[in-house]
């Protein structure tokens, strides 16, 4: 249910966000109400007449709260973080899953160490550290220092993902940059 927008009205009582989510996380509902409270904003939720009449979503005390806050900008790009880390988590957990492990393991080849630094600036961080050209050493084209596990899952999914396709990654002669080459033999 989203309640008219009271943007504007002096007095008006601050909107709020209030998600809900069901026992067994099938159904997720969020709804838009304005109230003087947090307590008041959750009652108004529940009680909410968007509720289905009969059927498994039918019952908003079964429901359970996971996430209410106060409607800003702020809250906005909050939400947008933790919508990320929900998923950057589940492709780690997946990830790890997948290769067999309980924490990614910390490759010392230079390739996995430039797909870390990519998978941070381009996923786990977007925005922090720009791509930049640089020559090495160079400030701005420096690689991250920091070591994130949701980057090195990616990483090694990445390079498992290669060798399973028969792909290596070899340095060229003269060329400065790795570049993927087909089987070798």
């Amino acid at each position: 249910m989203n309640e008219p927008s009271n943007a504007g009205r002096e007095g008006a009582p601050p909107r709020f966000r209030v998600e809900l989510v069901s026992p067994d996380e099938r159904i997720r509902r969020t709804t838009q109400v304005h109230a003087d409270t947090m307590e008041e904003a959750l009652a108004k939720a529940r009680g909410s007449d968007g509720w289905p009449d009969a059927g498994p979503g039918s019952d908003p005390d079964r429901f359970r709260v996971v996430e209410a806050a106060e409607e800003s900008a702020e809250g906005e790009a909050r939400r947008d973080r933790n919508a990320r880390r929900r998923y950057l988590n589940t492709i780690v957990e997946s990830g790890l899953t997948t290769l067999g492990r309980s924490v990614p393991e910390r490759p010392d080849a230079e390739f996995a160490d430039i797909l870390c630094d990519f998978f941070v600036r381009a996923v786990v961080l977007p925005g922090h550290s720009p791509f930049a050209p640089g020559a090495p050493g160079d400030a701005e084209g420096a690689r991250t220092t920091g070591r994130h596990d949701e980057s090195a899952v990616l990483a090694e999914l990445l390079i498992g993902h290669l060798a399973a396709h028969g792909l290596t990654v070899a340095r060229v002669a003269g060329d400065e940059d790795a570049k993927t080459h087909g089987p070798t033999a």
